[in-house]
């Protein structure tokens, strides 16, 4: 069942991506929990010279570079592979 966890996985990372771009429409309790998904995983890339922000304007938080996009993506990617993994060794467990 490799092509279910596939479409699992595209449709997290799709859910997820949406909240990102619907972040200025989201609930001010929930805005900074999505915000911290994409700059969480950024910051200690960015501590050991990877260039993962883009350039800031004037009082602003900068946001991510292509660069850091492509790292948002790969990291999110992998924890809920990781996610759909665990999931369905413990689906096997139960049939056994």
């Amino acid at each position: 069942m490799p092509h279910l966890r596939l479409i699992a996985l595209f449709s997290l990372v799709c859910a997820h991506g949406a909240l990102v771009v619907l972040g200025p429409l989201l609930p001010e309790s929930v805005a900074p929990v999505v915000a911290g998904t994409i700059y969480l995983p950024l910051w200690p890339l960015s501590s050991i010279g990877l260039p993962v922000f883009g350039r800031a304007e004037s009082g602003g938080w900068p946001g991510p570079s292509m660069l850091g996009w492509l790292f948002v993506a790969v990291i999110w990617s992998a924890l809920w592979w990781t996610v759909l993994a665990a999931i369905a060794k413990i689906r096997t467990w139960r049939w056994r």
